[in-house]
């Protein structure tokens, strides 16, 4: 027999899952990823380079920025262009836009209710409307720094290769800073929460992040390798889902705020470097539910280097030059840490500038092998020990404990 999950809930996306049942055991779970191809790899085909940014920002509203940086980042290292710290740091702080937005988000608005043992935010809101507000407060100034940075806040079109199309002004930092510094208390206030959840799903054998906290040249690994994806990153196409798995060296691995946090918290700001070490042990455990914990410092992590890019860009002033971009054949890969972990585009670009080859892993992608082991953990350890209400609500809460994108992840490679 077989139990179905037929569509998740309080994630973004269209997929379900089926627990294959035999001789009273869990024997297999499936993520089935059934939303519809998109096919944006083969769109990209033949398009002049410049254009390519604001195409692959359609991907999602919620993470288009991650998309839009990757792939500036991956046209600019296939020509050999080196942008200035000015332009670096503004995308640092897009991404931060985003990472605020996605978050609070994911854990307010969608495992917040869980925690509390509400069916929706809404219905939270009765007894927690303090919770609720704070949630949607960060999120809108996530939504001000995407719109300030990126142009708007869904599939803006201002990060060009180069630079930008527009640079923000002084008074729009200093909202911008004064704002971040406002929120902390907010955020604060939402760790012990995550901190007691219980813990969900199975532990990776790897963890795999970007070398940089929020992009990088290179991937990492819980084993020491630094490398390009295709080194050791095996994308397999499954009878049952539209987006790939993928796997490391032949096993199962995790991306997202988790790993991040495992790999990078060297990397952390002051306060969430302290709420880390608080956390560590906690952390250490690996449980996939965990990453809500990691979510919720990363929130911290957002808001201080928020203040500390805009305090480097005042001091030193803007300066709102781009590079100029002479095309040529060339190669590149841009590794962007989106929300829900690293992010890959990798193009092929002609002699003419347009492009000869798109290959986009996201991390549901990459996380969608960790996300059935978490499961059948799960299924195992409860299936015939708990009611059917109890065991789809934690079948779901596992799900959703990888903040997963679904829309992201359904991406074809076509040569």
């Amino acid at each position: 027999m077989s139990i179905e999950i037929e569509a998740f809930t309080r994630v973004e996306g269209n997929g379900g899952a089926e627990i294959v049942i035999e001789d009273g055991q869990v024997k297999e779970v499936k993520v089935k990823i059934f939303e519809g191809p998109r096919f944006f790899e083969l769109l990209t085909l033949g398009r002049y380079y410049y254009d390519v940014p604001d195409l692959e920002a359609r991907i999602c509203a919620i993470c288009y920025l991650s998309h839009s940086v990757a792939s500036v980042r991956g046209i600019e290292n296939a020509f050999g262009v080196k942008v200035t710290r000015e332009i670096e740091l503004l995308r640092e702080l897009a991404l931060i836009g985003e990472l605020l937005e996605s978050h609070a988000l994911h854990l307010y608005l969608l495992v917040a209710p869980d925690l509390f043992g509400y069916a929706d935010a809404i219905r939270m809101a009765s007894k927690h409307g303090e919770i609720v507000k704070e949630g949607f407060t960060i999120k809108a100034f996530g939504n001000y720094i995407r719109e300030t940075i990126g142009g708007r806040e869904i599939h803006g079109i201002n990060i060009k290769p180069g630079g930008f199309g527009r640079y923000p002004t002084v008074e729009e930092l200093e909202k911008i800073e004064k704002n971040s510094e406002a929120l902390l208390t907010f955020a604060k206030r939402i760790i012990g929460l995550f901190a007691s959840q219980k813990p969900l799903g199975a532990k990776a054998k790897y963890y795999i992040a970007t070398n940089g906290y929020l992009y990088g040249d290179k991937l990492i690994a819980s084993d020491g390798e630094s490398f390009d994806y295709f080194e050791h990153i095996e994308e397999r196409s499954l009878p049952y889902s539209f987006a790939k798995q993928s796997h490391y060296k032949g096993e199962i691995f995790m991306v997202g705020a988790l790993p991040r946090l495992i790999l990078k918290n060297n990397m952390l700001t002051p306060m969430a470097k302290r709420l880390f070490e608080e956390y560590k042990e906690q952390l250490s455990q690996g449980y996939v539910s965990l990453n809500n914990l990691a979510q919720a410092i990363e929130l911290i992590y957002a808001l201080e280097r928020a203040r500390e890019i805009v305090k480097e860009l005042l001091d030193k002033g803007i300066n709102g030059e781009n590079i100029t971009i002479e095309p040529k054949e060339g190669e590149g890969i841009g590794y962007v840490e989106a929300p829900r972990g690293a992010l890959i585009h990798h193009y092929r670009i002609d002699e003419r500038g347009n492009i000869a080859y798109s290959n986009i892993i996201t991390p549901t992608a990459f996380n969608h092998a960790m996300m059935e082991l978490s499961l059948f953990t799960e299924a195992k350890k409860r299936y015939g020990n708990t009611s059917e209400m109890e065991f789809m609500q934690k079948m779901e809460e596992t799900v959703r404990a990888f903040d997963p994108c679904i829309s992201c992840s359904v991406h074809l490679t076509f040569l």
